[in-house]
């Protein structure tokens, strides 16, 4: 018997207004229910967009998600009728990364949905580039965001959840929902006691001036003065309402005197959380700042020899990504995969790194296999003693340039064909 204490209820609408709850869960609960005698994975039932669907002993099916996370649906026939719901996981970088959902719709659906339903229209979202890329935004009746896309060369409609998995996918959208013109928004907002629960970190900053009505909103307590989680130091409050904040002293030297001109303020949900940013901060200043070459680690582990290695990187990519092996193909139906499961795995401390050597290979081999054209080298730069693998054609340009291939993708979420210049828009030497 698994016990699962780390469910939350993903309620989903659907194209023709039913309901139907599904339960998020954590990956080691997930991993509990699938070891279950009697459980077994059904390919048949693979869902677009998904890790993996397993079928319980008791008619529950069980969606797994790339970064191992996992819904669990009640029925079959609840799990027929999500066929064209889209599992996303939302990856603006200032906020919580949750799970969510759209329904991607052609453009003549979403006319007709929006004449029978008639939809209140956010007339405050709209697009700066109205005769290149206009779109319209509403409100359903059910609450989800109804996104119509005018735009000349492609049409379309998509239903999001809420407005947060519209922005997620739409930075156009994520600035007006979420940008202000007012530098000190979010510092009123903590002022007037919100604890920003959905913005990612729990870091803010705030001008000395908002601190008294700060402690007073928040109904805070101090309990410890001279905490360190960055270079200065902070007292740490307990508020009535449960929560721990820790603030910069004021007076304190810094870069600007003896009083710190703005403070940075971070909210903790327990004091566990808090001992734990001392301990990370700590190691951080024992390990000490450092920086090196993009390609460091993966010239230190395959130099030269980069290519000879390229087969076995490809193989461990199912792995790191979460698929299954024969899902992977070298195609853009495989880079079209491979950058989903980037987005649901991204945020994991240190994947980037693991993950980056095979990112080369596979879409190297990519090229070369899809593009019938060019051929592994390896560039050794002298300055830094690194070897940077690349792929190139006959001309002797490089198919793409290495740092940018890296910096995208690290700071993506960046389709590959984007990152490795695939349809061959620009040169380079």
């Amino acid at each position: 018997m698994t016990i699962i204490t780390d469910a939350q209820k993903l309620k989903i609408t659907t194209i023709d207004g039913s309901n139907i709850e599904v339960t998020l869960i954590g990956s080691t609960s997930k991993a509990g229910l699938i070891k279950q005698p009697g459980v077994k994975q059904n390919n048949n039932l693979r869902k677009n967009w998904t890790s993996r669907t397993f079928q319980l002993t008791d008619g529950q099916i069980l969606i797994e998600f790339y970064d191992g996370q996992a819904a669990l649906v009640n029925s079959l026939d609840d799990f027929k009728r999500l066929t064209n719901v889209r599992f996303v996981k939302n990856t603006l970088d200032f906020l919580k990364k949750n799970i969510s959902y759209k329904i991607e719709l052609d453009y003549d659906k979403g006319l007709h949905v929006i004449q029978s339903e008639k939809p209140r229209r956010l007339d405050s979202l709209k697009s700066d580039m109205s005769e290149v890329f206009d779109f319209e935004v509403y409100r359903m009746n059910a609450g989800q965001i109804l996104f119509l896309d005018k735009s000349k060369n492609f049409k379309s409609t998509t239903i999001y959840a809420d407005l947060k998995t519209l922005a997620s996918d739409n930075t156009t959208i994520a600035g007006q929902v979420y940008g202000s013109d007012d530098d000190e928004y979010l510092m009123k907002k903590l002022a007037a006691g919100d604890v920003l629960p959905d913005y990612e970190p729990d870091n803010h900053l705030i001008y000395p001036k908002y601190l008294k009505n700060v402690i007073s909103s928040h109904k805070l307590t101090l309990v410890e003065q001279k905490v360190h989680v960055s270079d200065f130091y902070s007292n740490l409050y307990q508020s009535a309402n449960g929560y721990y904040m820790l603030i910069d002293e004021i007076d304190q030297q810094n870069g600007a005197g003896n009083t710190m001109p703005i403070l940075s303020l971070w909210i903790y949900p327990s004091i566990q959380q808090v001992r734990e940013a001392q301990r990370r901060y700590q190691e951080f200043k024992k390990r000490g700042i450092s920086s090196e070459h993009f390609y460091k680690n993966l010239s230190d582990k395959y130099g030269k020899r980069f290519p000879e290695f390229v087969d076995k990187l490809i193989d461990n990519l199912p792995t790191l990504l979460n698929i299954d092996q024969d899902q992977l193909s070298l195609d853009s139906l495989g880079m079209n995969l491979v950058d989903e499961a980037l987005k649901w795995n991204g945020v994991k401390d240190g994947f980037f790194d693991s993950v980056f050597p095979s990112l080369v290979a596979y879409y190297g081999k990519c090229y070369i296999s899809r593009k019938r054209t060019g051929k592994w080298d390896m560039i050794f730069d002298k300055e830094v003693n690194v070897w940077i693998p690349m792929v190139k054609l006959d001309n002797g340009n490089n198919v793409w340039d290495w740092i940018h291939f890296y910096k995208d993708l690290y700071e993506g979420p960046i389709p590959l064909m984007w990152a490795g210049n695939w349809d061959g828009t620009f040169t380079y030497k």
